[in-house]
Formats: structure tokens, sequence, C-alpha cells
């Protein structure tokens, strides 16, 4: 008798743990997408790529400079065909061995604050992508300049409804941004305030997904060390993009600072599709209950 209440308890225990351990999973840390992201791009395996590649569904939104995301990503693959993607202008593409991207909104590929979370008619073109495309499960929206003028309500706004859309598409990893960080002087000063504002939101969160562009933007790697572009404005240090950046080559920016953007995102895919791989709960379930019923059959067969 004492040896079955052993197993039973034995099981119960398992089971506990399983649950806990997924509890603490799933209430994983949020990811955030930096400059000190840059060096796990080397070391990303064959098989993290495919997963990638096999797993995710990119919704991506976004004007001009949100295009040196995509610009880079197209510069990796040219270089090394390992990093395939492939980009649909208003659909969402169906290629094996790629990065499927659904570039833009159904109606539009150009996608101002208007057209995907700050007005009505943009929730629901956001709205109607992911739920015409289900396999999605990724959505970004990349600012321009917006964040250098935009007041904290606004900016509070775009947190509330980047959340919302969270609750709507509990299926979905919504990709916060910040802004880029040209701009100097005052605005560059209110830039800097409102993305620190989006660094909190997703730092005091639970999985939230943080593509810092701004931080992008001001560090440059020489090779040996990093070094960060600054100005001094009313006495604060203020990020601001890096002049080895300054270019107009695409997106408003130089190619180093679009391939650096590049792999950003494959890192950033990696760890979302690890992310997304833990297993969901009732299959936590599932298997503990298999392990108990196994216990109850052992027990039967020894009476």
């Amino acid at each position: 008798m004492k040896t079955k209440v052993f197993g039973y308890f034995s099981v119960l225990c398992m089971i506990s743990f399983m649950v806990i351990l997924y509890g603490s999973v799933s209430s994983a840390a949020p990811i955030i997408i930096d400059h000190t992201s840059i060096a796990a791009f080397s070391s990303l395996s064959d098989s993290t790529v495919d997963a990638v590649q096999a797993n995710i569904r990119w919704h991506y939104a976004h004007t001009s400079h949100g295009g040196q995301l995509t610009n880079g990503l197209q510069r990796l693959e040219n270089d090394d065909s390992r990093y395939s993607i492939a980009i649909g202008n208003s659909y969402l593409p169906d290629e094996n061995g790629a990065l499927n991207i659904f570039n833009g909104q159904e109606s539009d590929t150009y996608i101002t604050p208007e057209e995907y979370w700050k007005t009505a008619s943009g929730i629901t073109e956001t709205n109607n992508v992911l739920n015409n495309n289900p396999t999605i499960n990724v959505s970004a929206w990349s600012w321009c300049t917006q964040l250098n003028s935009y007041d904290t309500a606004t900016v509070q706004s775009y947190l509330d409804q980047m959340a919302s859309f969270e609750a709507s598409h509990p299926d979905v990893t919504f990709i916060y941004m910040t802004g880029n960080a040209q701009a100097g002087g005052s605005s560059g000063a209110k830039r800097y305030a409102n993305n620190n504002l989006i660094r909190s939101w997703v730092a005091q969160s639970n999985n939230r997904v943080l593509f810092d562009f701004a931080d992008l933007d001001a560090w440059w790697y020489n090779g040996t060390t990093w070094e960060q572009e600054t100005y001094e404005y009313n006495g604060e240090s203020i990020p601001i993009e890096n002049n080895h950046f300054n270019g107009s080559e695409c997106g408003h920016t130089t190619y180093e600072s679009c391939d650096q953007k590049g792999k950003a995102v494959w890192v950033m895919m990696a760890e979302i599709e690890q992310q997304n791989a833990v297993p969901i709960p009732s299959a936590v379930w599932l298997l503990s209950s298999g392990l108990f019923g196994l216990l109850v059959v052992r027990q039967k067969k020894k009476t």
C-alpha cells in the first residue's frame, strides 16, 4: 500500500512540476532586439533558420524607413541563400524554404499610422489581414518620424491598441518598435522620450517583443568594439543615428545600417519561433495525464 501511495504521489509531483515549468516559460521575459543582439546572428544554426522559415509567417507594415529591414533581409539573402525570404506586396506568399512576408496591408504597401493602428479604418485593415491569412503569426508596424512630435497620450494610444490587437489575436506575436534616431535637437529629444515609453512598456511585460530600431541606428561596430553616437541637449545625452549610417543608399540610410537591421530581424524571428514552440497547456496536461494513467494500469496489474 505504501508503494502504491508513493507512486501516485510521485506522479502528482511530476504533474505539478510540469505545470510550474510551463507557467515559468509562458511568463518568460520579453524579447528585446537591439545592437547587442547582432552577435547571435553568426551563430544561428541551419536548423534554427529552417524552423523560422517553416513556422513564421510575418505581416510587416511600414513606410520608407521601415524598408531598411526588408532591404537588409534581401541583401543577406543575396550574400547567402540560406537566409531566403519571400515578400508579397499586399499578399502572403507561400514559398518553401523561405521566410514568408506579407508586405503592407491588403490595399497598400506604404502604411502610415492611420492605416495600421491609429484609426478605426486602419485597425480594420490590420484585422482583415490577420483574419484573412490565419497562418500569419507575427505582425509589426514600423515608425517613420512620427515619434519626433507625438505627445505622450498619442504614444500611449499606440501601446493600448497594440495590446488590444494582442487580445484579439492571441496566436499572433505583435512586434513593438521604436522610431528611427535620425533627428537631433528638440525633435530628437522628443523622439528619445517617446522611444523610452515604448521600451518601458515592453520591458515591464511578459512575452512581448521589441525591435529597437533607434538603438540599432545609434550603434556601429568598428570591427572590434561598438560605438554609440550621441548629442547633448539640455544637459542630457541623446542617442542619434551613427555618422557611419548617414546616407541614402536605401531607406534613408546606408547599406551597412540595413544589413545590421536585417541580421537583427533574423535573430528576433529565431527567438520568437523558439518562444512559440513552447508546448501549449493542453499538451502538458495530456502528457501528465498519460503518465498518471500508466501508473494506474501498472498498479491494477500488480493487484
